[in-house]
Protein backbone atom coordinates (compact mmCIF):
# COMPACT_ATOMS: atom_id res chain seq x y z
CA UNK A 1 0.00 0.00 0.00
CA UNK A 2 2.80 2.46 0.58
CA UNK A 3 4.56 2.00 -2.73
CA UNK A 4 3.37 4.94 -4.53
CA UNK A 5 4.42 7.20 -1.30
CA UNK A 6 7.83 6.01 -0.68
CA UNK A 7 10.58 8.52 -1.31
CA UNK A 8 14.43 9.31 -0.63
CA UNK A 9 16.18 11.92 0.09
CA UNK A 10 15.93 15.09 3.04
CA UNK A 11 14.80 17.12 0.03
CA UNK A 12 12.11 15.24 -1.35
CA UNK A 13 10.69 14.86 2.25
CA UNK A 14 10.24 18.42 2.87
CA UNK A 15 8.50 18.55 -0.19
CA UNK A 16 6.08 15.31 0.82
CA UNK A 17 5.37 16.72 4.54
CA UNK A 18 4.75 20.43 3.05
CA UNK A 19 2.17 19.22 0.32
CA UNK A 20 0.29 17.13 3.22
CA UNK A 21 0.58 19.94 6.10
CA UNK A 22 -1.06 22.25 3.13
CA UNK A 23 -4.60 23.49 4.52
CA UNK A 24 -7.35 20.64 4.56
CA UNK A 25 -10.97 21.03 2.65
CA UNK A 26 -13.64 18.91 3.16
CA UNK A 27 -16.98 18.42 1.29
CA UNK A 28 -20.15 17.39 3.04
CA UNK A 29 -19.73 14.22 2.45
CA UNK A 30 -16.63 13.94 4.03
CA UNK A 31 -18.17 15.66 7.23
CA UNK A 32 -20.66 13.56 7.20
CA UNK A 33 -18.36 10.80 7.31
CA UNK A 34 -16.49 12.58 10.70
CA UNK A 35 -19.76 12.62 12.18
CA UNK A 36 -20.19 8.35 11.44
CA UNK A 37 -16.84 7.80 12.55
CA UNK A 38 -17.65 9.71 15.78
CA UNK A 39 -21.10 7.75 16.40
CA UNK A 40 -18.78 4.59 17.19
CA UNK A 41 -17.64 6.21 20.33
CA UNK A 42 -19.63 7.08 23.82
CA UNK A 43 -18.81 9.71 26.17
CA UNK A 44 -18.15 7.95 30.11
CA UNK A 45 -17.97 10.69 32.91
CA UNK A 46 -15.36 10.23 35.09
CA UNK A 47 -15.55 12.10 38.06
CA UNK A 48 -13.70 12.34 40.75
CA UNK A 49 -13.91 14.30 44.56
CA UNK A 50 -10.94 15.97 44.68
CA UNK A 51 -11.77 18.05 47.43
CA UNK A 52 -11.42 16.45 50.17
CA UNK A 53 -7.33 15.99 49.63
CA UNK A 54 -5.24 18.83 51.40
CA UNK A 55 -3.98 22.11 49.74
CA UNK A 56 -0.50 20.08 49.41
CA UNK A 57 -1.91 17.42 47.81
CA UNK A 58 -3.74 18.68 45.26
CA UNK A 59 -0.78 20.26 44.28
CA UNK A 60 0.87 17.65 44.05
CA UNK A 61 -1.95 15.99 41.90
CA UNK A 62 -1.58 19.22 39.72
CA UNK A 63 2.31 18.70 39.27
CA UNK A 64 1.67 15.32 37.97
CA UNK A 65 -1.12 16.60 35.42
CA UNK A 66 0.93 19.35 33.85
CA UNK A 67 3.75 16.46 33.36
CA UNK A 68 0.92 14.16 31.79
CA UNK A 69 0.58 17.31 29.21
CA UNK A 70 4.12 17.34 28.27
CA UNK A 71 3.92 13.45 28.21
CA UNK A 72 1.29 13.85 25.41
CA UNK A 73 3.32 16.09 23.45
CA UNK A 74 6.03 13.09 22.62
CA UNK A 75 3.07 10.89 21.83
CA UNK A 76 1.69 13.49 19.17
CA UNK A 77 5.24 13.12 17.59
CA UNK A 78 5.48 8.95 17.72
CA UNK A 79 2.50 8.50 16.22
CA UNK A 80 2.96 9.71 13.19
CA UNK A 81 5.52 11.36 11.58
CA UNK A 82 3.69 14.24 10.42
CA UNK A 83 1.56 14.72 12.74
CA UNK A 84 2.46 18.37 14.37
CA UNK A 85 1.84 20.48 11.02
CA UNK A 86 -1.24 18.72 10.50
CA UNK A 87 -2.65 19.66 13.98
CA UNK A 88 -0.97 23.28 13.89
CA UNK A 89 -2.98 23.56 10.50
CA UNK A 90 -6.38 22.06 12.35
CA UNK A 91 -5.85 24.78 15.04
CA UNK A 92 -5.28 27.38 13.26
CA UNK A 93 -8.31 27.04 11.15
CA UNK A 94 -10.92 25.10 12.80
CA UNK A 95 -13.29 25.89 16.35
CA UNK A 96 -12.36 23.54 19.35
CA UNK A 97 -16.11 22.19 18.67
CA UNK A 98 -15.65 21.64 15.07
CA UNK A 99 -16.13 17.81 14.88
CA UNK A 100 -12.89 17.13 12.43
CA UNK A 101 -10.74 19.05 14.94
CA UNK A 102 -12.26 17.08 18.22
CA UNK A 103 -11.95 13.85 15.97
CA UNK A 104 -8.51 14.45 15.02
CA UNK A 105 -7.68 14.57 18.50
CA UNK A 106 -9.41 12.06 19.70
CA UNK A 107 -7.67 10.05 17.05
CA UNK A 108 -4.08 11.82 18.10
CA UNK A 109 -3.78 12.01 14.59
CA UNK A 110 -5.11 11.71 10.59
CA UNK A 111 -6.05 7.86 10.97
CA UNK A 112 -9.34 6.20 12.59
CA UNK A 113 -8.00 4.13 15.24
CA UNK A 114 -11.39 1.85 15.13
CA UNK A 115 -10.88 1.54 11.30
CA UNK A 116 -8.10 -0.55 11.43
CA UNK A 117 -5.98 3.06 10.57
CA UNK A 118 -8.00 4.11 7.72
CA UNK A 119 -7.28 7.81 6.75
CA UNK A 120 -10.27 10.32 7.14
CA UNK A 121 -7.92 13.14 6.16
CA UNK A 122 -6.17 13.79 2.69
CA UNK A 123 -2.73 11.99 3.65
CA UNK A 124 -1.18 8.89 3.05
CA UNK A 125 -2.38 5.24 4.26
CA UNK A 126 -0.40 5.08 7.68
CA UNK A 127 2.99 3.90 7.34
CA UNK A 128 4.13 1.05 10.32
CA UNK A 129 7.21 3.00 10.82
CA UNK A 130 4.88 5.57 13.02
CA UNK A 131 7.04 8.00 14.09
CA UNK A 132 9.98 5.89 15.38
CA UNK A 133 11.87 5.22 12.02
CA UNK A 134 12.12 7.21 8.86
CA UNK A 135 8.62 7.07 6.86
CA UNK A 136 10.35 5.26 3.97
CA UNK A 137 11.95 2.46 6.03
CA UNK A 138 11.46 -1.10 5.30
CA UNK A 139 12.14 -3.87 7.76
CA UNK A 140 14.51 -5.02 5.42
CA UNK A 141 16.76 -2.19 5.32
CA UNK A 142 16.03 -1.93 9.51
CA UNK A 143 17.41 -5.82 9.14
CA UNK A 144 20.14 -5.19 6.39
CA UNK A 145 21.54 -2.20 8.69
CA UNK A 146 21.64 -4.04 11.59
CA UNK A 147 23.57 -7.55 10.23
CA UNK A 148 26.13 -5.12 8.33
CA UNK A 149 26.95 -3.00 11.58
CA UNK A 150 26.58 -5.31 14.41
CA UNK A 151 28.22 -2.66 16.53
CA UNK A 152 24.61 -1.14 16.19
CA UNK A 153 22.38 -3.37 17.08
CA UNK A 154 21.52 -2.95 20.88
CA UNK A 155 21.08 0.99 20.09
CA UNK A 156 18.58 -0.54 17.07
CA UNK A 157 17.02 -3.22 18.77
CA UNK A 158 16.45 -0.99 22.25
CA UNK A 159 12.75 -0.12 22.97
CA UNK A 160 13.79 3.44 23.54
CA UNK A 161 15.63 4.85 20.58
CA UNK A 162 14.32 6.73 17.41
CA UNK A 163 16.05 5.82 14.21
CA UNK A 164 16.99 8.30 11.71
CA UNK A 165 19.08 9.30 8.30
CA UNK A 166 22.16 11.09 8.58
CA UNK A 167 23.20 11.07 4.65
CA UNK A 168 23.94 7.93 3.67
CA UNK A 169 23.65 6.20 7.18
CA UNK A 170 21.39 5.42 10.00
CA UNK A 171 21.34 6.46 13.50
CA UNK A 172 19.45 5.14 16.92
CA UNK A 173 19.07 8.57 18.84
CA UNK A 174 18.28 7.85 22.70
CA UNK A 175 14.65 9.24 23.58
CA UNK A 176 16.35 11.21 26.56
CA UNK A 177 17.89 13.35 23.22
CA UNK A 178 15.04 13.25 20.82
CA UNK A 179 12.25 14.47 23.74
CA UNK A 180 14.48 16.32 25.41
CA UNK A 181 12.94 19.78 25.13
CA UNK A 182 9.44 18.35 26.89
CA UNK A 183 11.15 15.59 29.18
CA UNK A 184 13.50 18.38 31.16
CA UNK A 185 10.26 20.01 32.11
CA UNK A 186 8.18 16.77 32.80
CA UNK A 187 10.98 15.62 34.83
CA UNK A 188 10.84 18.94 37.09
CA UNK A 189 7.12 18.48 37.27
CA UNK A 190 8.15 15.25 38.65
CA UNK A 191 10.54 16.07 41.19
CA UNK A 192 7.81 18.81 41.95
CA UNK A 193 5.09 16.41 43.16
CA UNK A 194 8.18 14.23 45.03
CA UNK A 195 8.66 17.24 47.23
CA UNK A 196 4.75 17.91 48.13
CA UNK A 197 4.62 13.62 48.73
CA UNK A 198 4.47 12.36 52.09
CA UNK A 199 4.50 8.79 51.70
CA UNK A 200 8.30 7.99 50.85
CA UNK A 201 7.73 5.48 48.40
CA UNK A 202 5.87 7.90 46.27
CA UNK A 203 8.56 9.84 46.81
CA UNK A 204 11.19 7.98 45.95
CA UNK A 205 9.46 6.17 43.16
CA UNK A 206 8.75 9.92 41.42
CA UNK A 207 12.83 11.04 42.09
CA UNK A 208 13.73 7.85 40.05
CA UNK A 209 11.23 8.06 37.15
CA UNK A 210 12.39 12.03 36.80
CA UNK A 211 15.42 10.43 36.88
CA UNK A 212 14.84 7.92 34.23
CA UNK A 213 13.44 9.60 31.52
CA UNK A 214 16.50 11.71 31.71
CA UNK A 215 18.68 8.73 30.76
CA UNK A 216 16.17 5.95 29.23
CA UNK A 217 17.26 3.50 32.33
CA UNK A 218 13.84 2.09 33.70
CA UNK A 219 15.25 -0.80 35.89
CA UNK A 220 15.23 1.02 39.26
CA UNK A 221 12.31 3.41 38.71
CA UNK A 222 10.18 0.31 37.81
CA UNK A 223 11.47 -1.28 41.17
CA UNK A 224 10.70 1.24 42.59
CA UNK A 225 7.16 1.35 41.64
CA UNK A 226 6.13 -2.01 41.99
CA UNK A 227 7.67 -1.84 45.33
CA UNK A 228 5.30 1.18 46.68
CA UNK A 229 3.26 0.42 49.66
CA UNK A 230 0.33 2.70 51.37
CA UNK A 231 0.25 5.30 48.28
CA UNK A 232 -2.57 7.40 48.15
CA UNK A 233 -2.06 7.73 44.40
CA UNK A 234 0.07 6.25 41.65
CA UNK A 235 0.63 6.63 37.94
CA UNK A 236 1.50 5.15 35.09
CA UNK A 237 3.87 6.90 33.25
CA UNK A 238 6.62 6.83 30.54
CA UNK A 239 7.20 4.32 27.78
CA UNK A 240 5.76 1.32 27.85
CA UNK A 241 3.59 -0.71 24.82
CA UNK A 242 5.17 -1.15 21.32
CA UNK A 243 1.98 -1.68 19.49
CA UNK A 244 2.91 1.67 17.38
CA UNK A 245 5.81 0.21 16.13
CA UNK A 246 4.22 -1.83 13.39
CA UNK A 247 7.45 -2.25 11.61
CA UNK A 248 9.11 -4.31 14.00
CA UNK A 249 7.41 -4.03 18.09
CA UNK A 250 9.74 -2.53 19.68
CA UNK A 251 9.35 1.18 20.00
CA UNK A 252 7.85 1.78 23.29
CA UNK A 253 5.35 4.64 22.95
CA UNK A 254 4.96 7.23 26.10
CA UNK A 255 1.90 6.81 28.12
CA UNK A 256 0.00 8.42 31.39
CA UNK A 257 -2.57 7.55 33.78
CA UNK A 258 -2.49 9.68 36.94
CA UNK A 259 -4.59 7.64 39.87
CA UNK A 260 -6.41 7.78 42.82
CA UNK A 261 -5.80 4.47 44.81
CA UNK A 262 -8.08 1.97 46.56
CA UNK A 263 -6.07 1.27 48.99
CA UNK A 264 -8.82 -1.08 50.65
CA UNK A 265 -9.74 -3.14 47.79
CA UNK A 266 -5.76 -3.25 46.49
CA UNK A 267 -4.74 -5.01 49.61
CA UNK A 268 -7.49 -7.83 48.84
CA UNK A 269 -5.85 -8.88 45.39
CA UNK A 270 -2.32 -9.53 47.18
CA UNK A 271 -3.82 -13.16 47.93
CA UNK A 272 -2.83 -13.61 44.47
CA UNK A 273 0.88 -13.00 44.59
CA UNK A 274 1.61 -16.08 46.65
CA UNK A 275 0.04 -18.34 43.86
CA UNK A 276 2.06 -17.45 40.92
CA UNK A 277 4.49 -20.52 41.18
CA UNK A 278 1.57 -23.20 41.18
CA UNK A 279 -0.37 -21.08 38.41
CA UNK A 280 2.93 -21.40 36.02
CA UNK A 281 3.68 -24.77 37.15
CA UNK A 282 0.46 -25.57 36.22
CA UNK A 283 -0.03 -23.62 32.52
CA UNK A 284 -0.25 -26.74 30.40
CA UNK A 285 2.75 -26.76 27.64
CA UNK A 286 6.02 -28.47 28.48
CA UNK A 287 7.81 -28.34 31.81
CA UNK A 288 11.21 -27.70 30.22
CA UNK A 289 9.88 -24.09 29.08
CA UNK A 290 8.11 -22.99 31.94
CA UNK A 291 9.41 -20.44 34.35
CA UNK A 292 11.15 -21.45 37.35
CA UNK A 293 11.80 -18.05 38.71
CA UNK A 294 9.62 -17.85 41.68
CA UNK A 295 10.80 -15.07 43.68
CA UNK A 296 9.03 -12.82 41.01
CA UNK A 297 6.63 -9.72 42.83
CA UNK A 298 3.32 -9.20 41.59
CA UNK A 299 1.89 -6.27 43.23
CA UNK A 300 -1.59 -5.11 42.40
CA UNK A 301 -2.82 -1.82 42.13
CA UNK A 302 -7.08 -0.87 41.92
CA UNK A 303 -7.25 2.61 40.98
CA UNK A 304 -9.78 5.37 39.67
CA UNK A 305 -7.70 7.79 37.16
CA UNK A 306 -8.23 11.05 36.22
CA UNK A 307 -5.89 11.76 33.76
CA UNK A 308 -4.95 9.89 30.63
CA UNK A 309 -2.46 11.16 27.74
CA UNK A 310 -0.21 9.63 25.51
CA UNK A 311 -0.60 6.39 24.34
CA UNK A 312 -3.56 5.74 26.95
CA UNK A 313 -6.01 8.43 25.41
CA UNK A 314 -5.49 7.34 21.69
CA UNK A 315 -8.66 5.27 20.89
CA UNK A 316 -8.49 1.97 22.37
CA UNK A 317 -9.40 2.22 26.00
CA UNK A 318 -7.64 -0.05 28.80
CA UNK A 319 -9.19 -0.90 31.96
CA UNK A 320 -5.92 -2.68 32.98
CA UNK A 321 -2.43 -3.03 32.87
CA UNK A 322 0.22 -5.41 33.87
CA UNK A 323 3.58 -3.42 33.43
CA UNK A 324 6.41 -3.19 32.76
CA UNK A 325 6.90 -4.61 30.14
CA UNK A 326 11.13 -5.04 29.48
CA UNK A 327 12.10 -8.64 29.68
CA UNK A 328 15.18 -7.59 31.77
CA UNK A 329 13.06 -6.36 34.43
CA UNK A 330 10.16 -8.74 34.03
CA UNK A 331 12.40 -11.81 34.79
CA UNK A 332 14.41 -10.19 37.69
CA UNK A 333 11.91 -8.18 39.51
CA UNK A 334 8.04 -9.12 38.35
CA UNK A 335 5.36 -6.83 37.61
CA UNK A 336 2.59 -4.41 38.48
CA UNK A 337 -1.72 -5.04 37.52
CA UNK A 338 -3.01 -2.38 37.69
CA UNK A 339 -6.83 -1.97 36.89
CA UNK A 340 -8.98 1.23 36.60
CA UNK A 341 -12.18 0.31 38.19
CA UNK A 342 -14.16 3.76 36.51
CA UNK A 343 -12.89 2.43 33.01
CA UNK A 344 -14.49 -1.14 34.26
CA UNK A 345 -17.37 0.06 34.77
CA UNK A 346 -17.30 2.14 31.35
CA UNK A 347 -16.83 -0.95 29.47
CA UNK A 348 -19.27 -2.97 31.25
CA UNK A 349 -22.41 -0.89 30.99
CA UNK A 350 -21.28 1.18 27.96
CA UNK A 351 -20.43 -1.59 25.86
CA UNK A 352 -20.03 -5.11 26.73
CA UNK A 353 -23.32 -5.74 27.70
CA UNK A 354 -25.36 -3.98 25.27
CA UNK A 355 -23.45 -6.54 22.72
CA UNK A 356 -24.35 -9.61 25.37
CA UNK A 357 -28.66 -8.54 25.30
CA UNK A 358 -27.90 -8.85 21.49
CA UNK A 359 -25.60 -11.99 20.61
CA UNK A 360 -25.56 -14.03 23.84
CA UNK A 361 -27.92 -16.92 24.15
CA UNK A 362 -30.43 -15.84 25.99
CA UNK A 363 -30.48 -18.46 28.71
CA UNK A 364 -26.85 -17.33 29.71
CA UNK A 365 -27.12 -12.98 29.55
CA UNK A 366 -27.54 -13.99 33.40
CA UNK A 367 -23.90 -14.93 33.65
CA UNK A 368 -22.42 -11.53 32.23
CA UNK A 369 -21.56 -9.69 34.71
CA UNK A 370 -19.07 -7.29 36.88
CA UNK A 371 -17.58 -9.96 38.49
CA UNK A 372 -16.98 -12.32 35.74
CA UNK A 373 -15.79 -9.34 33.88
CA UNK A 374 -13.24 -8.48 36.48
CA UNK A 375 -11.94 -11.80 37.43
CA UNK A 376 -11.05 -12.28 33.93
CA UNK A 377 -9.78 -8.66 33.23
CA UNK A 378 -7.44 -9.48 36.37
CA UNK A 379 -6.38 -12.86 35.51
CA UNK A 380 -5.09 -11.51 31.81
CA UNK A 381 -3.20 -9.11 33.21
CA UNK A 382 -1.19 -11.71 35.96
CA UNK A 383 -0.93 -13.70 32.81
CA UNK A 384 1.23 -11.75 31.04
CA UNK A 385 3.59 -12.33 33.99
CA UNK A 386 3.41 -16.40 33.28
CA UNK A 387 5.32 -18.16 30.73
CA UNK A 388 8.32 -17.75 29.26
CA UNK A 389 10.46 -14.25 29.13
CA UNK A 390 12.64 -15.27 26.80
CA UNK A 391 13.14 -17.96 23.69
CA UNK A 392 14.29 -21.15 25.42
CA UNK A 393 18.05 -21.77 26.01
CA UNK A 394 19.04 -18.11 24.63
CA UNK A 395 18.56 -14.60 25.84
CA UNK A 396 16.52 -13.70 23.02
CA UNK A 397 13.28 -11.57 24.18
CA UNK A 398 9.93 -13.18 22.58
CA UNK A 399 9.27 -9.76 21.60
CA UNK A 400 12.16 -9.75 19.23
CA UNK A 401 11.57 -13.11 18.07
CA UNK A 402 8.38 -12.74 17.02
CA UNK A 403 8.72 -9.18 15.89
CA UNK A 404 5.31 -7.97 14.32
CA UNK A 405 3.26 -11.26 15.16
CA UNK A 406 4.58 -10.57 18.80
CA UNK A 407 1.63 -8.02 19.81
CA UNK A 408 -1.44 -10.25 18.78
CA UNK A 409 0.59 -13.66 20.09
CA UNK A 410 0.91 -12.25 23.64
CA UNK A 411 -2.49 -10.71 24.35
CA UNK A 412 -4.02 -13.96 23.09
CA UNK A 413 -1.75 -16.12 25.69
CA UNK A 414 -2.93 -13.42 28.27
CA UNK A 415 -6.48 -14.28 27.50
CA UNK A 416 -6.35 -17.93 27.76
CA UNK A 417 -3.54 -18.64 29.82
CA UNK A 418 -5.90 -16.54 32.53
CA UNK A 419 -8.75 -18.63 31.64
CA UNK A 420 -6.60 -21.36 32.42
CA UNK A 421 -5.50 -19.87 35.70
CA UNK A 422 -9.08 -19.03 36.58
CA UNK A 423 -10.24 -22.86 36.46
CA UNK A 424 -7.11 -23.68 38.29
CA UNK A 425 -8.37 -21.15 41.12
CA UNK A 426 -11.09 -22.40 41.04
CA UNK A 427 -10.52 -25.79 41.86
CA UNK A 428 -8.03 -25.23 44.35
CA UNK A 429 -10.82 -23.07 46.24
CA UNK A 430 -9.02 -20.13 46.24
CA UNK A 431 -12.07 -18.58 44.12
CA UNK A 432 -15.86 -19.50 44.36
CA UNK A 433 -16.34 -22.23 42.11
CA UNK A 434 -19.63 -20.70 41.09
CA UNK A 435 -18.29 -18.25 39.50
CA UNK A 436 -16.94 -20.67 36.24
CA UNK A 437 -19.79 -19.76 33.95
CA UNK A 438 -19.92 -15.68 34.64
CA UNK A 439 -15.73 -15.82 33.67
CA UNK A 440 -16.40 -17.66 30.29
CA UNK A 441 -19.78 -16.08 29.47
CA UNK A 442 -18.04 -12.59 30.21
CA UNK A 443 -15.43 -13.55 28.00
CA UNK A 444 -17.27 -14.10 25.26
CA UNK A 445 -19.18 -10.96 25.36
CA UNK A 446 -15.79 -9.19 25.63
CA UNK A 447 -14.64 -11.24 22.40
CA UNK A 448 -17.08 -9.41 20.67
CA UNK A 449 -16.17 -6.06 21.31
CA UNK A 450 -12.89 -6.84 21.17
CA UNK A 451 -13.08 -7.91 17.64
CA UNK A 452 -14.99 -4.49 16.36
CA UNK A 453 -12.07 -2.62 16.83
CA UNK A 454 -10.62 -4.51 13.96
CA UNK A 455 -8.70 -7.89 13.76
CA UNK A 456 -5.79 -6.02 12.42
CA UNK A 457 -5.07 -4.67 15.81
CA UNK A 458 -3.57 -7.25 18.54
CA UNK A 459 -6.22 -7.22 20.68
CA UNK A 460 -9.13 -7.39 18.49
CA UNK A 461 -6.67 -10.10 16.30
CA UNK A 462 -6.76 -12.61 19.38
CA UNK A 463 -10.11 -12.31 20.10
CA UNK A 464 -11.33 -13.25 16.26
CA UNK A 465 -8.77 -16.23 16.90
CA UNK A 466 -9.91 -17.19 20.09
CA UNK A 467 -13.82 -17.31 18.78
CA UNK A 468 -12.74 -19.35 15.57
CA UNK A 469 -10.57 -21.77 17.57
CA UNK A 470 -13.48 -22.26 20.49
CA UNK A 471 -16.07 -22.43 17.44
CA UNK A 472 -14.12 -25.13 15.94
CA UNK A 473 -13.48 -27.51 19.04
CA UNK A 474 -17.83 -26.92 19.36
CA UNK A 475 -16.75 -24.67 22.94
CA UNK A 476 -18.69 -21.89 21.30
CA UNK A 477 -22.09 -22.89 19.61
CA UNK A 478 -24.21 -20.67 17.27
CA UNK A 479 -27.54 -21.11 17.20
CA UNK A 480 -28.78 -19.72 13.31
CA UNK A 481 -32.39 -19.89 14.57
CA UNK A 482 -31.56 -17.10 17.56
CA UNK A 483 -28.22 -15.75 15.94
CA UNK A 484 -27.19 -16.09 19.15
CA UNK A 485 -23.62 -17.74 20.65
CA UNK A 486 -23.27 -19.79 23.76
CA UNK A 487 -20.95 -21.64 25.90
CA UNK A 488 -20.88 -24.58 26.14
CA UNK A 489 -19.96 -25.73 29.01
CA UNK A 490 -18.66 -29.04 29.45
CA UNK A 491 -15.96 -28.48 26.05
CA UNK A 492 -14.61 -25.02 27.00
CA UNK A 493 -12.46 -26.04 29.46
CA UNK A 494 -10.51 -28.85 26.66
CA UNK A 495 -10.33 -26.08 24.31
CA UNK A 496 -8.64 -23.23 26.49
CA UNK A 497 -5.71 -26.01 27.30
CA UNK A 498 -5.20 -26.90 23.81
CA UNK A 499 -5.19 -22.86 22.72
CA UNK A 500 -2.69 -22.50 25.74
CA UNK A 501 -0.74 -25.11 24.70
CA UNK A 502 -0.22 -23.46 21.23
CA UNK A 503 0.65 -20.22 22.09
CA UNK A 504 2.85 -20.68 24.70
CA UNK A 505 4.80 -22.97 23.17
CA UNK A 506 5.02 -20.90 20.38
CA UNK A 507 6.44 -18.12 22.48
CA UNK A 508 8.87 -20.40 24.81
CA UNK A 509 10.11 -20.84 21.25
CA UNK A 510 9.94 -18.17 19.18
CA UNK A 511 8.24 -19.51 16.63
CA UNK A 512 7.74 -17.32 14.40
CA UNK A 513 6.45 -19.36 11.49
CA UNK A 514 3.84 -21.26 13.68
CA UNK A 515 2.83 -17.84 14.64
CA UNK A 516 1.99 -17.26 11.08
CA UNK A 517 0.06 -20.53 10.79
CA UNK A 518 -2.26 -19.98 13.57
CA UNK A 519 -3.11 -16.68 12.27
CA UNK A 520 -3.65 -18.10 8.55
CA UNK A 521 -6.16 -20.46 9.63
CA UNK A 522 -8.21 -18.40 12.68
CA UNK A 523 -7.97 -14.78 11.47
CA UNK A 524 -10.47 -14.68 9.11
CA UNK A 525 -13.79 -13.56 9.94
CA UNK A 526 -16.70 -16.07 8.95
CA UNK A 527 -19.81 -14.34 7.28
CA UNK A 528 -21.83 -15.82 10.44
CA UNK A 529 -19.51 -13.89 12.55
CA UNK A 530 -19.43 -10.58 9.92
CA UNK A 531 -23.60 -10.28 9.97
CA UNK A 532 -23.26 -10.98 14.21
CA UNK A 533 -20.71 -7.44 13.71
CA UNK A 534 -22.82 -5.90 11.38
CA UNK A 535 -26.24 -5.71 13.86
CA UNK A 536 -24.18 -4.23 15.68
CA UNK A 537 -23.25 -1.15 13.76
CA UNK A 538 -25.90 1.63 15.48
CA UNK A 539 -24.26 0.44 18.88
CA UNK A 540 -21.05 2.28 20.35
CA UNK A 541 -17.22 0.40 19.54
CA UNK A 542 -15.71 2.34 23.01
CA UNK A 543 -16.32 4.85 25.78
CA UNK A 544 -14.42 7.76 25.84
CA UNK A 545 -13.25 8.83 29.33
CA UNK A 546 -14.74 12.33 30.48
CA UNK A 547 -12.86 13.65 33.33
CA UNK A 548 -14.97 15.38 36.10
CA UNK A 549 -12.36 16.84 38.50
CA UNK A 550 -13.89 18.70 41.47
CA UNK A 551 -11.33 20.85 43.43
CA UNK A 552 -13.54 22.33 45.67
Amino acid sequence: MLKRFLFYGSALLVALISVYAEKQTWTAEEAKNISQRMQKYVDAPMPADLSKYSSQEKQLLQALLEAGKLLDQIYWRQTYYNNIPLRDEIVKTRSEEDPVRKFFFLQIGPYDRLDNDAPFMKVPPKPPTAGFYPPDMKKEEFEKWIADHPADKDAFLSSYTVIKRQGNNLVAVPYHVEYKEFLEPMAAKLREAAGLSDSPDFKKFLLSKADALLNDKFFQTDVDWIDMKGNKFDMVFGPYEVYGDELNNLKASYEAYIEIVDTKESAKLDQYTKHLPEMEADLPYPEKYKNKDTGLTAAFAIVRDIYRGGDARAGYQAVATNLPNDAEITSKKGTKKTFWINALDARLNKIIAPIGARLIAQNQTQYLTSQGLFDFVLMHEIAHGLGPNYVQGTKTPINVALRDLYSWIEENKADIAGLHSLNYLEAHGIIDKSLSNQHYVSYLGSIFRTIRFGTGEAHGKAAIVTLNFFMEQGAVVYDPSSKRYGVDFAKIGSAVDKLANELLVIEAEGDYARAQKLSEKYSGTTAEVQKSLDSLKDLPVDFIPVYQNRWN
